[in-house]
């Protein structure tokens, strides 16, 4: 088992402990073999460097110390909502990201936008041990990425403000973020498509939908409180999951 160097106590509702690792393939896959090896919920698993990440769809994701990138384990109680806590987390994270980043906004399901460019996105994953339903919710941020000479994607905090960032700082706001999204699941699911016309940046927007080989164009409608997006193509409007697909701004 690799070893964390230090484990940080941190009081939240849900989030009890931040452990620290120099170095891990990937955040998420090292949280499912500590919750087979009966780590508590509430903790948070933050790697230095991150070798292996994975993103939506399997896309990698090699963050290294210029980036933030961080897993949190929770068993979550019998009738939670657990499909759209991915969701409700990026809608805190942008939340309290935004006192540093008035702009930032949500592209569903879960990417953080500042622009046309992405600072951050947030990976949801289920284990099922013991009878019990767990949850990890992987969060990636460029923090201090330096400012590419060529522009494009993406952009990092640091960029965006001209100022550099501790990463602990970043990760206490996150993590004040990610409780807020444990809450507005919990309380506020009905208010979805409200909160994502707030802090979205693409409702009403032409789209290109990308689902396996195909693409095709639609306008995005609304969010559904189940976390379906409702949009309108050449076949009329439906509902569309986020495992289903992949968005694209056309």
């Amino acid at each position: 088992m690799t070893n964390s160097t230090k484990t940080i106590r941190w009081d939240g509702n849900q989030i009890k402990t931040i452990r620290i690792y120099p170095t891990l393939p990937s955040t998420n896959s090292f949280a499912k073999g500590l919750i087979v090896q009966g780590c508590p919920s509430g903790a948070v698993i933050w790697a230095l460097h991150q070798t292996a990440g994975r993103g939506r769809r399997g896309r990698s994701w090699d963050a290294d110390q210029s980036s933030l990138t961080f897993s949190v384990l929770w068993a979550s109680p019998e009738g939670f909502p657990c499909g759209i806590l991915p969701l409700t987390v990026g809608l805190g994270l942008v939340t309290t990201l935004r006192s540093l980043v008035p702009e930032l906004q949500v592209k569903w399901p879960n990417d953080l936008w500042f622009g046309d460019r992405k600072l951050g996105g947030i990976l949801g994953e289920t284990v099922q041990q013991k009878g019990v339903q767990w949850l990890i919710i992987g969060v990636g941020l460029n923090v201090n990425t330096p400012r590419s000479p060529i522009g494009g994607e993406p952009i990092s905090l640091q960029e965006i403000t001209n100022c550099a960032w501790s990463r602990l700082g970043i990760l206490d706001l996150a993590l004040s973020g990610v409780e807020l999204g444990f809450a507005l699941a919990e309380e506020n699911a009905h208010e979805l498509s409200y909160l994502f016309r707030k802090y979205g940046n693409f409702l009403d927007r032409t789209i290109t939908i990308i689902q396996g080989e195909e693409r095709w164009p639609a306008v995005a409608k609304e969010v559904l409180a189940d976390g379906r997006l409702l949009v309108e193509d050449a076949q009329g409007e439906r509902a569309l999951l986020p495992d289903e697909i992949s968005v694209r701004f056309s």
